[in-house]
């Protein structure tokens, strides 16, 4: 990918031709921020860039025998680590999934599910950067480059490694190997191993900028202005946000069916059919779950937002809004926190495998005791 091809941070896309031309590349990069603002399109633009035979002083040349690699995903001085999912008893590394991978990053703007989706892993998979990848890596390094002057590793949402995973990279960013850049790609980076985040250069990708959206919705997809706009609204400088709601695809309304019900429920107080959600919501799955509890945790966010009547900064469809109406005063500066809270704690303890039926359970009770509270 070259520079001119990564949607928006034009800012950002000019600095690197720039750092390098200077001598002042870091040999580690942790790039922080959402696929959808463009961190992995960043990466594979910075990537090409190095080992382009031609590049000039803005962009990659394109049109090179390493050019045409890298954009393949076949360079073979460029190596990939990613999340991958366990499906036998041996731990799994990056390589056994290489061509879905190749296949999935010539549109860059992809988040996890669409991934695990791609790998063919179940709803409850929850993909790992084992151990065994640290030492297919230090096996890689240990070569010389094959055919340009450097070498390049991708290591896309490095903050699911494992413990030990982590330690052995820690080594390598300790003492690199010559002509070696790493550049992590991270939404989460508060994960990391602080001595990780330590030894590489941050690079913070924000969101799109305003407008760029919208362009491509009318450009690209013929909406009109109006409707572009409030796209760009709704996915917040997040392209892969964007590309959900223009396709339909994705988990919004399922979400948002499982998110009303919750809330109907909690207020009725009916413990029967509480259940009954409870184990829809439990057989789904661990991703399934994490993914519910974040949309929940918005959607909180945005009917507080109403509340406050701070329309300007509320992000919700048509559907969201018109159940709004009649939720929205029941989520105020009483219960806001403790909600949050409720929340967070159910997805971190999902993320530690806990029993997904207490912990669901459990939170319909602390929703329930929140959003009509006994008086």
């Amino acid at each position: 990918m070259r520079f001119e091809e990564v949607i928006g941070q034009k800012s950002l896309c000019a600095a690197f031709p720039a750092s390098l031309k200077s001598g002042h590349i870091a040999h580690a990069q942790l790039f922080s921020g959402k696929t959808g603002y463009g961190a992995l399109a960043l990466a594979l633009a910075v990537a090409q860039y190095l080992l382009c035979e031609n590049h000039n002083e803005s962009d990659s040349c394109g049109v090179c025998s390493a050019c045409r690699k890298v954009a393949k995903g076949v360079h073979p001085d460029l190596h990939f680590v990613f999340p991958v999912v366990k499906k036998r008893e041996s731990a799994p590394i990056s390589d056994d999934y290489l061509p879905q991978w190749r296949e999935i990053i010539s549109n860059p703007y992809f988040g996890l599910d669409s991934w695990i989706e791609k790998m063919g892993g179940e709803e409850n998979a929850q993909p790992m950067i084992y151990a065994a990848e640290s030492a297919n890596i230090i096996k890689k390094l240990s070569l010389k480059p094959f055919e340009a002057d450097c070498r390049v590793v991708v290591v896309w949402l490095p903050e699911r490694m494992n413990e030990e995973c982590a330690n052995k990279l820690l080594k390598i960013l300790e003492e690199p190997y010559p002509g070696t850049y790493f550049i992590l790609v991270s939404e989460q980076p508060e994960r990391l191993l602080t001595t990780i985040r330590s030894r590489t250069q941050t690079v913070l990708i924000p969101m799109l900028e305003k407008g760029v959206i919208a362009g491509i919705a009318t450009k690209s997809y013929g909406m009109t202005p109006e409707r572009a706009n409030r796209l760009e609204h709704l996915a917040g400088g997040d392209m892969v946000k964007a590309i959900e709601l223009i396709s339909g695809e994705g988990n919004r309304v399922e979400n948002r069916e499982l998110f009303i019900s919750l809330m109907r429920l909690c207020w009725t107080r009916d413990m029967v059919p509480v259940n009954r959600w409870v184990n829809e919501l439990a057989d789904a799955g661990r991703e399934a779950q994490k993914r519910f509890l974040t949309y929940a945790t918005a959607m909180l966010r945005e009917n507080f937002m109403r509340n406050l009547n701070r329309e300007e900064i509320i992000y919700m469809t048509p559907e969201e809004e018109q159940f709004s109406v009649r939720f929205a005063p029941y989520v105020n500066e009483a219960n806001i926190l403790p909600l949050f809270e409720a929340m967070e704690r159910a997805s971190n303890e999902i993320s530690r495998n806990g029993n997904a039926k207490i912990i669901l359970t459990d939170l319909c009770i602390k929703v329930m005791q929140n959003i009509r509270p006994t008086t």
